[in-house]
């Protein structure tokens, strides 16, 4: 899954060039902003960030037909977590406590969006990052990208377990974005088994041998 995240820039232009989904944020998407973006969008699944909005924006937001929404749990409110009608996403920073990740595991949200800690690009230590957190959290993982990245990189995210990525369009669609969607849509459709480590074999060791023999009692001393 692609998903575009839009600060500034035409929604349409990104949906036309390749993204699955598009996720709205920025103080001015709001009001007749919001409802001219989500006009243009057709049946395209979109959404918005917590960060620019309030609970009490959450009733508008359903009823325009927002289909999911991001948000850091340290600003929002508890109330979203009993919200029903639109997906619920949670950011989670790579320094995020083990501790923490694994209550994720335990809350009633849909996904997670992986930070990218300011390493945007993808390096051995952010693969590292994206697997940790998915182990711990065992739910649906995005991440954010860079539209530059590469089939082989994106493949690379793929077995970690990420479920889609999500792009930045601050400075429009350009031609990175319908090249990174063709290399989504280039990817394998199932992923590939890393290597497990091997356990070590033990020999193995009939039933017999594992029960201790079981000694005789002496003959008793002949009466004198």
């Amino acid at each position: 899954m692609l998903i575009a995240a839009l600060m500034e820039g035409d929604a349409k232009a990104a949906v036309v060039e390749g993204a699955d989904a598009v996720l709205i944020s920025g103080a001015k998407f709001k009001g007749e902003s919001l409802a001219r973006i989500v006009g243009s969008l057709a049946d395209v699944p979109w959404g918005v960030s917590l960060e620019q909005v309030t609970a009490e924006d959450l009733p508008q937001l359903k009823e325009m037909g927002c289909d999911f929404l991001v948000f850091d749990a340290a600003r929002a409110p508890l109330k979203l977590l009993r919200e029903q009608d639109m997906a619920k996403i949670l950011k989670v920073e790579p320094s995020v406590a083990d501790g923490l990740a694994r209550a994720i595991a335990q809350l009633p949200i849909d996904a997670v969006l992986i930070g990218d800690g300011g390493e945007l690009s993808l390096s051995v230590h952010r693969l590292m990052v994206c697997q940790h957190v998915i182990n711990l959290v065992r739910k649906p993982a995005l991440a954010l990208a860079s539209m530059a990245m590469s089939s082989e990189d994106l493949e690379e995210l793929l077995e970690t377990g990420i479920a889609g990525v999500v792009v930045n369009l601050e400075r429009g669609v350009g031609k990175d974005l319908p090249k990174l969607r063709q290399a989504i849509d280039g990817l394998p459709t199932s992923r590939r088994r890393r290597k497990e480590r091997p356990e070590a074999l033990l020999p193995y060791a009939r039933e017999e041998e594992l029960i201790p023999p079981v000694e005789e009692d002496e003959e008793e001393e002949e009466e004198d």
